[in-house]
């Protein structure tokens, strides 16, 4: 049951991070048919690659969140309540772990 419960959940972010990058790609045709210089068409092209790479972030993070949930619900389950702490809150959307790389 939990593991429907997973997959269930694993196909909402799916959708949901699909849903991001369309509306990221159609933001960057939509810059890139403004621009008036091909250096600001590149620009465009980069702030979607970059909005496509934070929407697929935020799916692997949701996926992860998701597995965690899974195996606190497993180990309650069985009585192992006690040892195991509460599942960290997942960070706020849009914010990395990491700084950008430099090629920005």
């Amino acid at each position: 049951m939990q593991a429907m419960k997973e997959k269930a959940k694993d196909k909402v972010s799916a959708a949901k991070a699909k849903g991001k990058v369309s509306k990221a790609k159609a933001e960057e045709k939509a810059e890139a048919a403004t621009a008036r210089s091909p250096a600001e068409r590149e620009l465009a092209h980069e702030h979607g690659k970059a909005k496509v790479a934070a929407a697929k972030m935020d799916l692997h993070q949701e996926k992860a969140l998701h597995r965690e949930e899974a195996i606190q619900h497993r180990l309650r389950k069985h009585g192992h309540s006690a040892a195991v702490p509460a599942p960290a809150p997942a960070p706020a959307a849009g914010t990395t772990m990491h700084p950008p790389p430099s090629s920005y």
